[in-house]
């Protein structure tokens, strides 16, 4: 439970709470778009 808290905080900016992903990145987007498991989907963000 512990190390998946700590993996979704550390994609979110400290500053402004923005998701720190490039949602631009065509690659990294087409990938988050595809995958509905949400397990899934962590693991490819």
């Amino acid at each position: 439970f512990i190390i998946k808290v700590k993996k979704i905080l550390e994609c979110i900016c400290v500053n402004c709470g923005k998701l720190k992903a490039d949602i631009s990145d065509p690659n990294f987007a087409d990938k988050i778009r595809h995958v509905r498991d949400p397990k899934a989907r962590m693991a490819v963000v």
